[in-house]
């Protein structure tokens, strides 16, 4: 049980500076207490922006990978590797379906939580959006 809330205590850490990066982008932006609201809705459209697009793109490629999708190309890189260097002989290297095999037996589950928390920035930005242009 432990492990699990030292789990969520890194989440939590992860999700607060993610929101500080988004107000740090806001504040180079132009945000300010002085401005009214429908002008600081533009600047935090833009900080939730720029921290979700970029939170979004890690996410989808972290999700990917453990799909199996880069296996080939990490085998061939691996065989290239192999058939330049010196040090291994080719037929002590794999096939492809047997590293595949290896490889999916390693294989950890599907993580989501960057790819979420990308989406919810994103969305984030686009109410402050609607705010700026409502006011």
């Amino acid at each position: 049980m432990e492990k699990k809330g030292r789990k969520w205590f890194w989440r939590i850490v992860r999700v607060v500076l993610e929101m500080a990066a988004a107000a740090a982008i806001a504040r180079l932006r132009g945000f300010d207490f002085a401005n009214p609201l429908a002008l600081n809705a533009r600047y935090l459209s833009d900080g939730c922006f720029v921290v979700g697009f970029i939170l979004t793109g890690l996410g989808a490629l972290i999700w990917i990978s453990t799909t199996g999708f880069f296996d080939m190309m990490a085998y061939g890189v691996q065989s290239l590797l192999v058939l330049f260097s010196i040090l291994k002989s080719p037929k002590d290297h794999p096939s492809f379906y047997d590293y595949k095999q290896m490889r999916n037996a390693k294989r950890n589950k599907p993580r989501f939580g960057m790819l979420i928390t990308g989406i919810i920035f994103i969305l984030a930005s686009l109410a402050c959006l609607a705010i700026y242009y409502r006011g």
